[in-house]
């Protein structure tokens, strides 16, 4: 074989070995991307409520405001964006907010979750003739990320909003009705934001089964309303979902926080002018929300170890 020839083979295998790099390169890049990119981009308006899960919540005393939806409300959403710092440890339930309708993150093993997700739910006290039942949905949504979730009730059927997905559950035909009062002990039935004022402690036969405590991370907004807003799967199923990146008031708004009061304030306004004043304790105030969520490199995928990666694999 000629020393040309020789020269050309060369120069091929030059090439493919330069393009197989640059196709590798392009693939850890777009890996990076999806690592570190939310499901959806999200900046908060304004101010978000910081709760640091060690003793930091906020309360709409019942004695004083009555249950938020009213007695014999056949249909409602509720909702909420939040930011989890951290997940739930073993038997434990942190509270992002709760009272008829609750939302929050649990250890409970029924979500799936990989590594930089948790597993939180949405669950409801609903009531017919003579019953009165708590139902539970759950979801993935992601750690150290802006995340979306609804709870809806409608047609005796309660689905989940969750990010860009939303899930329709079967119709269950004796609920017909938001529970009128929330059978838990007296000390629980507060409408609570971050956690209760102590924790709730569940026990048989000496046992702990399931403790019921604070919500570490950021809430940028909560909104209640009489109507079910959003248009459900006709069936049993889950169907792509666009969820508002901003909450407004209008005649079907139950009540509105979107923590845009001034830096440190205690005191969170409802925004839907039916005076139903957050008040935050022991530390829940608000800062502003300009800082949270920026997208971040997560620890364990540099850029260095990716080139490290690429190289091994490659030569």
């Amino acid at each position: 074989m000629g020393r040309t020839q020789k020269g050309v083979i060369a120069l091929g295998e030059i090439r493919m070995k330069l393009t197989k790099v640059a196709v590798s390169i392009l693939s850890w890049v777009l890996l990076l991307v999806l690592l570190v990119l939310p499901v959806f981009s999200f900046q908060p308006s304004g101010g978000v409520l910081m709760l640091d899960g060690e003793d930091d919540y906020a309360i709409l005393p019942l004695a004083e405001h009555g249950y938020i939806i009213p007695r014999n409300t056949d249909e409602f959403t509720v909702e909420v964006w939040f930011y989890p710092k951290t997940a739930s440890k073993k038997k434990e339930r942190n509270l992002v907010l709760g009272q008829q309708a609750a939302i929050g993150l649990t250890s409970e093993d029924k979500c799936g979750v990989n590594k930089n997700q948790v597993c939180s739910y949405g669950s409801a006290f609903l009531e017919g003739k003579g019953i009165t039942a708590a139902l539970d949905l759950h979801s993935p949504v992601e750690k150290d990320q802006w995340n979306y979730m609804a709870i809806i009730f409608k047609d005796n059927t309660l689905s989940l909003a969750y990010n860009d997905e939303i899930s329709r559950t079967s119709r269950i035909n004796r609920l017909n009705f938001v529970a009128a009062s929330v059978p838990l002990g007296e000390t629980f039935r507060d409408f609570f934001v971050g956690g209760y004022a102590k924790d709730m402690i569940i026990v048989k036969d000496g046992e702990l089964l399931s403790r019921r405590t604070y919500f570490h991370g950021a809430i940028d907004a909560i909104r209640f309303s009489n109507i079910a807003r959003y248009d459900l799967p006709a069936e049993r199923s889950t169907k792509p979902f666009d969820p508002p990146h901003r909450f407004v008031s209008d005649e079907h708004t139950l009540a509105l926080w979107d923590f845009n009061d001034e830096a440190g304030a205690d005191r969170f306004k409802d925004t839907s002018g039916n005076g139903k004043t957050l008040v935050g304790m022991n530390g829940a105030t608000v800062v502003d929300g300009r800082g949270v969520g920026n997208l971040e490199i997560r620890p364990d995928n540099s850029l260095t170890i990716t080139w490290g990666q690429i190289k091994s694999e490659l030569f």
